[in-house]
C-alpha cells in the first residue's frame, strides 16, 4: 500500500541483502528512512555506561529490546528520551563519513518529528 510519503533509502542503497531498519512517524508529511542496520553498530554499539543506565537507541541496541528486541516491528512513543539519547554522541568520532551522516540524519528527524507534534515513531527491522 502506498502512503504517498517520501521513502529514503540513502543509507540502505547498496546493502540490499543486509537488514534494514525502517523508521516511519505518524506524521504523513515525514519521509521514511530505511537504514542499514550497521550504522546503529557503528554509532550505539561498545556505549559507555555512566551508571545511570541506558535509553533511546542505546538501550534498545545493547540490551536486545525495544526497536532491537524479538519482534519486528516496534512502536516509540517517547520520542524526547531518543532525542536525549542521541544527544551524547555529539561528539563522538566515527571511522566512516556516512556513519556521522547517518547520525546527524536521525537527529534532525527525530527533532522533526517531536517539533511536528508526531505521537509515534514505527520501528521495522526487516
Amino acid at each position: 500500500m502506498d502512503t504517498g510519503k517520501m521513502n529514503n533509502y540513502k543509507y540502505y542503497t547498496g546493502y540490499d541483502y543486509e537488514t534494514e531498519v525502517v523508521l516511519e512517524s505518524d506524521n504523513p508529511q515525514m519521509e521514511i528512512l530505511h537504514i542499514w542496520d550497521g550504522f546503529f553498530t557503528f554509532i550505539f554499539g561498545n556505549a559507555k555506561t555512566n551508571g545511570s543506565g541506558w535509553y533511546g537507541f542505546t538501550k534498545d541496541y545493547n540490551q536486545c529490546e525495544g526497536v532491537f528486541g524479538d519482534d519486528e516491528v516496534d512502536v516509540i512513543t517517547d520520542l524526547q528520551e531518543y532525542i536525549d539519547d542521541m544527544k551524547q554522541y555529539e561528539t563522538k568520532q566515527f571511522k566512516f563519513k556516512e556513519t556521522k551522516e547517518v547520525y546527524n540524519l536521525l537527529c534532525s528527524w527525530l527533532k522533526e518529528a517531536y517539533e511536528k507534534g508526531c505521537k509515534s515513531i514505527t520501528v521495522k527491522i526487516n
